[in-house]
């Protein structure tokens, strides 16, 4: 039994390192993962909170939680081996579930209401906040749903554009804000 549960721990650190590393080199390397790997099953129109999560993140603490609490378990007391196993996966899915309500979630709901998609931001007004230069970069604020944002930008046109001017969003290509100037009235 003690096996199993040290197995559970060493390879549930072992999957948090890898996760880590990995995560870095891909941020490191400019490659966004899919969004895919945490599936919610919520059925809000009627009323009905299910929700089913399928992030890697929360299994890998409950496997790491139940391997390390069945250790101490297993070396501190005298229950038996049935007790030990429940206790444990009851400690592994507590974690899980504590992981994934307190911190998981509430990131997630965060992400998506102060985010905005890049379909939304296409003519929105913006102000140049650093002169865009001629076949250059330069740099445009602009607000939505209240928050403000900063972007990197560049002219439609390749022409310079004064801080201060006042462009709309025309594309986004690579994180870049392609801008163009708003026309004056004569």
């Amino acid at each position: 039994m003690m096996v199993v549960f040290q197995v559970c721990f060493f390879v549930g650190i072992a999957l948090a390192v890898l996760s880590v590393v990995l995560g870095g080199l891909t941020d490191f390397l400019g490659i966004d993962g899919a969004d895919g790997m945490d599936w919610d099953l919520e059925l809000d129109s009627l009323g009905i909170d299910i929700s089913l999560p399928l992030n890697p993140v929360i299994y890998i603490v409950l496997i790491t939680v139940f391997g390390g609490v069945g250790m101490i378990l297993k070396t501190t007391t005298g229950f038996t081996a049935f007790v030990i196993l429940a206790i444990s996966l009851a400690a592994g899915i507590a974690a899980g579930f504590a992981l994934y309500r307190l911190v998981i979630r509430p990131l997630k709901k965060a992400q998506n209401t102060s985010s905005p998609d890049t379909e939304e931001l296409i003519g929105v007004l913006a102000s140049v906040t650093e002169k865009i230069q001629a076949n250059g970069f330069g740099q445009i604020s602009y607000v939505v749903n209240g928050n403000s944002f900063t972007a990197p930008a560049r002219s439609t046109r390749q022409e310079e554009i004064a801080a201060g001017t006042e462009v709309s969003i025309c594309w986004i290509q690579e994180h870049v804000f392609y801008v163009a100037p708003l026309e004056q009235e004569k």
